[in-house]
């Protein structure tokens, strides 16, 4: 009696399991929320920043500017050539976010060994080390937009390369070489479909 009912619970518990195309179907849609998410958080937190003096003087003083009696131009025009400035590693994160949406959108139609995957992880890890160059970039002419109204001796030119540089420039290399494996995990996949 007990061998029927675990007979008749068995394939109840295998019907709830979900499939693994299934978990990852769920883990894709988590994923392209959290580059939603993401995408909003680029876009808005920076344009805040430049918006509001007060507390882009305070992040200025806190992070950027290393001597404090230098004066720094919050007007209007100079707060705009700084987000302007910020705009080029914000567009760079937003391509790595689409890049990142399309790839998972590819796993939820259960494309994993196909060439569209191994296009976006390598347009990722592309946009992970421009990114690490256009930060720096970026962090030097945003100080130079809020300190280029200073008279002479009292402007600054920062050029700052710090460990979250290294690890994006590192993290996209690590998934460059993921792209070429998977690309020949692609080649292989295809070669033993012509065998069958």
């Amino acid at each position: 009696m007990r061998s029927d009912t675990q007979a008749q619970t068995l394939p109840r518990r295998a019907a709830v399991t979900p499939r693994p195309l299934e978990r990852v179907r769920r883990l894709a849609l988590w994923v392209q929320l959290l580059c939603v998410a993401g995408a909003a958080i680029v876009l808005i937190v920076p344009a805040q920043l430049w918006s509001r003096a007060e507390w882009l003087e305070k992040v200025a003083r806190s992070y950027w500017v290393t001597d404090t009696d230098i004066p720094l131009q919050l007007d209007a025009a100079s707060r705009a050539w700084g987000w302007a400035a910020s705009c080029l590693p914000s567009a760079v994160l937003l391509f790595a976010l689409w890049q990142v949406w399309c790839l998972f959108g590819a796993y939820r139609l259960g494309q994993v060994f196909t060439t569209e995957p191994v296009r976006r992880l390598r347009r990722l890890a592309l946009a992970l080390v421009v990114h690490a160059v256009a930060q720096p970039l970026a962090h030097t002419l945003s100080i130079l937009a809020l300190t280029l109204g200073n008279p002479a001796g009292q402007r600054q030119l920062v050029l700052g390369l710090g460990f979250d540089h290294f690890i994006s420039l590192f993290i996209g290399l690590v998934i460059w070489g993921i792209a070429q494996v998977m690309q020949q995990a692609q080649a292989v996949a295809e070669e033993n479909a012509e065998f069958i």
